[in-house]
């Protein structure tokens, strides 16, 4: 019977466990489901910043032809850099959301993993108190025999 009480206790903890784990996998899937959406956020950004800084077709058909000043050139090209800048800070920010959203996905593949192990756990411990009982039954009538 002492067997069969710490048996007992041991599938109480093993389901506790058990049930942390899958409200940890689901704030983890929950934490990749936003990191995604900031990375595609990040994504849209950068595309944003990449077609600004393209380039200014129209300012360098104007100086070409002389139409421009220097100090408007100047100008235009000085947006030019700022926008090139932030196309890159845009870039870095991109990628840094994917790596963010990568080891999110990693974490809930590995809470799935122990979540996975700790029902496994469960199951042993529910199959032992099963044998358990039915050995404390058999050792019963024997007894009464």
């Amino acid at each position: 019977m002492r067997a069969l009480r710490s048996l007992r206790q041991l599938l109480e903890i093993r389901n506790l466990r058990a049930d942390n784990l899958c409200r940890s996998l689901s704030e983890a899937r929950a934490d990749a489901e936003r990191a995604s959406e900031e990375e595609m956020k990040a994504f849209e950004l950068h595309e944003i910043a990449a077609s600004r800084a393209a380039g200014n077709p129209v300012a360098d058909e104007l100086c070409k032809d002389g139409i421009v000043s220097g100090a408007e050139l100047q100008d235009a090209l000085t947006r030019q850099s700022v926008l090139r800048s932030h196309k890159a800070d845009a870039g870095a920010l991109l990628e840094t959301r994917k790596l963010a959203r990568l080891a999110v996905e990693e974490r809930a593949e590995q809470v799935a993993a122990d979540f996975s192990d700790a029902q496994k756990a469960v199951l042993r411990t529910e199959i032992s108190i099963e044998t358990a009982e039915k050995r404390a039954r058999v050792s019963r009538l024997d007894r009464n025999c």
